[in-house]
């Protein structure tokens, strides 16, 4: 005989968390949602959930309360900050889940505050970010990293079993799971802006960008988030709003973060979030990431990707210093020491990195490098790159690609200066 499915609060209806409500309302759920826009609420009661004024009303009949909202000051606030705070109304030895991609040690902030300053010792806490983006937030197909006591997992497991696929159960209590997702993060940040300045640089140097496109998504070059955003910059596609700017910059905040914390080198993560602090000044923070190839690009000419997709001269491979293959070779190597960088502060935080490598394989952070190099990289206690086996000719056409991509802006920019009718170039690289 099947349990009655519990009363759920949900706090944080925005992109990811309004397909989850909505999918548990669809699957059975007696969901009542808080959101401080009110249309969002609306789509939750449109099929069939409950609107509530605020997350104290969210929460008040709930066994469960899941928070998908965007940092640890919101989760704070809407939990025991704010006048009409959850926690106060929550019911008696109900459960916490945290969605939230938030830095690791709040877990332990957190958990202190419930049992001391609200007196809530009862109350169970779960660490279980998420991944995926909002068609499988949609569809509850998310990858979810729960991390808590065992017993509270599984006393969670119809809800999480119902918004994931796959559920990783990640040991070592909570923070466990935010550490998870954090160093996932650290593949997600590096290859968003990696999508971006790649396709700016083929767009200045004047390449075919959709026959770019196709090319290094059928090469070793190929990554989630290239095939996801590059489509977006195809058509200057900057709304509505997928994924904002604001978001992965504070998800590669929490890494360099977390790497300053424990003394662990990340000059790669350390420059992604360089460029997207960039974003700031350039008044981009709050429209799509996929945005952030105008970064690379004239400021007179924002829509060069989608203006050179039907590029008929200067193609892929015909002409100027930099070609496709000039592309592929810059990301696949930018890829290889990503993926390096990335296991072994993964190693670092205490995370397995077997699940590590299943997790990016199958998630948003997936490249086809990574997938290939990782498994030769354990070298002895550490990781490096001279377990793989093409490593040296990897950052030699590295090394050439950025050779040729630093001659081609700088040809252009003389025949800027000198009045001739050369293509445009980008003012970063």
């Amino acid at each position: 005989m099947t349990s009655a499915k519990p009363f759920v609060g949900f706090c944080g209806l925005g992109a990811m968390g309004g397909g989850m409500a909505i999918h548990l309302a669809k699957s059975g759920f007696p969901v009542t949602g808080f959101d401080v826009y009110q249309p969002l609420v609306d789509k939750l009661v449109a099929v069939g959930g409950k609107a509530a004024p605020s997350p104290a009303a969210a929460a008040q009949a709930s066994s469960f309360l899941i928070l998908m909202v965007v940092n640890s000051q919101q989760a704070s606030s809407v939990l025991l900050d704010s006048p009409d705070a959850a926690v106060k109304a929550m019911p008696k030895d109900a459960t916490i889940m945290l969605c939230s991609t938030v830095p690791p040690p709040y877990l332990f902030e957190l958990r202190k505050r419930l049992d001391t300053e609200a007196q809530r010792p009862d109350i169970r806490l779960l660490d279980c970010p998420v991944s995926g983006g909002t068609i499988r937030a949609a569809n509850g197909t998310l990858s979810i990293f729960a991390s808590g006591p065992e017993s509270d997992i599984d006393h969670a497991k119809m809800i999480l079993d119902t918004l994931s696929d796959p559920l990783y159960r990640i040991p070592g209590g909570i923070s466990m799971g935010s550490k998870t997702k954090m160093a996932h993060q650290h593949q997600a940040a590096t290859n968003i802006i990696m999508a971006s300045e790649a396709m700016g640089l083929a767009a200045v140097a004047g390449l075919n960008t959709q026959e770019v496109y196709a090319a290094v998504m059928g090469s070793v070059g190929a990554a989630f988030m290239f095939g996801n955003r590059v489509p977006h910059m195809l058509k200057s596609a900057w709304t509505p709003v997928r994924s904002a700017v604001a978001i992965i910059l504070k998800d590669a905040g929490i890494v360099t973060d977390y790497g300053r914390m424990t003394g662990f080198p990340l000059p790669l993560a350390n420059t992604a979030e360089q460029l997207y602090i960039a974003a700031g000044p350039a008044g981009i923070l709050k429209e799509d990431d996929a945005g952030l190839v105008r970064l690379f690009l004239p400021r007179a000419e924002p829509r060069l990707v989608e203006k050179q997709a039907v590029a008929t001269d200067g193609g892929s491979s015909k002409g100027g210093v930099v070609s496709v293959e000039t592309i592929v070779d810059l990301l696949a190597g930018v890829y290889l020491a990503s993926a390096r960088e990335a296991m072994a502060f993964a190693e670092n935080v205490g995370m397995d990195t077997d699940v590590l490598y299943d997790i990016v394989c199958k998630g948003a952070g997936s490249t086809a490098m990574f997938a290939r190099v990782v498994p030769g990289m354990k070298v002895g206690a550490g990781w490096s790159i001279k377990g793989v086996a093409d490593a040296a000719a990897i950052r030699d056409r590295l090394a050439l690609a950025v050779e040729k991509a630093t001659r081609e802006l700088h040809l252009n920019v003389s025949a800027q200066r000198s009045g001739s009718d050369g293509r445009l170039r980008a003012s970063a690289t």
